[in-house]
């Protein structure tokens, strides 16, 4: 390994966990500290100064290390959070994620055709102003404290749908792109996804209780840590294979090992260890790497785009999901807080961004649009815990969420950063 990628990954930690240290004492979640960071680092500021970085900027190691950030991240959070809180919760979130979908999407072809946009194109921009970013989002309700509770189950599970029907969408727009045969593309992606979901439902039932045996004849933590990174990486395979993001098969094999290693002497030995390696080191080059890509002069054109964009994807998811979440009998406060983290984009933007961009859906011509669909992520996700914190705060002094769920969000600044 070349002594350069070492002083890159350094570099990283450092503002990494500097910036995150920063905004944690003016009560903010350390992801906004780590976005900024990566601002920093960018090509717009010290990448102006220092023209060794742009070896950083391209290093297909530091890359893969943000790449394995996301999916400890989910396979993290996953041990955390209960599958039944999420059933418990799903109906609120499918209904949240439909509508919180429907709006924003109409907004954004609207505001392309507007702008001369057209074709798949304009099909694929209104599909990634509407997505959610899960890993992002479960990453500030984990900063904050409040990942088991059943406002962050409502938030999770309409995250899940939104993504994974937003994915279907994502993978019918690029097979037309890419084949004239876009029926045949969308069956196969659907038929992929039941399979990959039957896949976890099977495995949750007749292979998890032989894992809990394996597990319960350990005596290292770190032999059981191996295991459960096998599981969440196999999990990740298969779902890339149906077309979904590795991250979602992650974070469904960590739900499935909470309850196989609950109870178990080995297990609080494998999160400890799965904290260490992701809180404190992948999941931050993850964040950085995205503000690292954002590109203040490939937009500076096209400034009525981009503010337009991006109050799309503010207002409109918002918007989108707080009138759900009011329908379905949810207090105003605790509904703006569900519909604020629903904005975040983040990570499956710049996923789906990266996709067009590699395969020629946004060409030469249209470049200026993978900056403006990142500055919108960046935006969205800067936003998204800010707000979030503020209404959830207000929700428990008003008694809209139950004494419970009042967690870290109403603490002191100094506690409620625990992670």
């Amino acid at each position: 390994m070349e002594l350069s990628v070492l002083i890159f990954v350094l570099v990283i930690i450092a503002l990494a966990k500097g910036f995150g240290e920063a905004v944690s004492r003016l009560n903010q979640p350390p992801i906004i500290g780590e976005l900024l960071a990566g601002i920093v680092l960018g090509p717009f500021l010290l990448g102006q100064v220092f023209t060794g970085l742009e070896a950083m900027y391209s290093s297909q190691f530091v890359s893969d290390l943000a790449d394995l950030g996301m999916l400890f991240l989910m396979l993290y959070v996953g041990l955390e959070f209960s599958p039944g809180l999420i059933k418990a919760s799903s109906w609120r979130g499918g209904a949240i994620a439909c509508f919180g979908v429907v709006l924003p999407m109409g907004l954004a072809l609207v505001a392309g055709v507007w702008f001369g946009l057209s074709g798949l194109l304009l099909l694929f921009i209104a599909i990634a102003a509407s997505v959610t970013a899960l890993p992002v989002t479960i990453r500030v309700l984990k900063d904050m404290g409040v990942m088991n509770t059943q406002t962050s189950a409502t938030i999770v599970s309409a995250a899940l749908v939104t993504d994974v029907s937003l994915l279907l969408a994502l993978g019918v727009v690029l097979g037309s792109y890419e084949s004239s045969d876009a029926l045949g593309s969308a069956l196969y992606l659907s038929m992929a996804f039941i399979g990959f979901f039957a896949l976890a439902l099977a495995f949750g039932r007749f292979v998890v209780p032989h894992v809990y045996g394996l597990l319960k004849g350990m005596r290292t933590g770190e032999a059981a840590f191996a295991v459960a990174v096998g599981i969440a990486i196999g999990f990740a395979v298969f779902a890339e294979w149906a077309g979904l993001p590795g991250v979602i098969g992650a974070f469904i094999a960590g739900m499935l090992l909470r309850q196989t290693g609950k109870g178990l002497r080995v297990w609080a030995r494998v999160e400890d260890i799965l904290s260490g390696v992701t809180i404190g080191f992948l999941a931050p080059i993850f964040f950085v790497l995205i503000g690292i890509k954002v590109d203040f002069e490939g937009i500076a054109g096209y400034l009525p785009l981009l503010a337009v964009l991006i109050l799309i994807a503010v207002v409109g998811k918002v918007v989108g999901s707080y009138i759900p979440a009011r329908a379905i009998g949810l207090k105003r406060n605790k509904s703006m807080a569900i519909s604020s983290m629903m904005m975040g984009k983040g990570a499956m933007e710049l996923v789906f961004a990266t996709i067009a961009l590699e395969i020629g859906l946004i060409d030469g011509s249209h470049e200026y649009l993978f900056s403006a669909l990142v500055l919108m992520a960046f935006v969205s996700t800067i936003l998204a815990p800010i707000l979030f914190r503020f209404f959830y705060n207000r929700a428990v002094t008003m008694g809209e969420i139950e004494a419970t769920e009042s967690q870290a969000c109403v603490e002191e600044p100094d506690t409620a950063q625990s992670a």
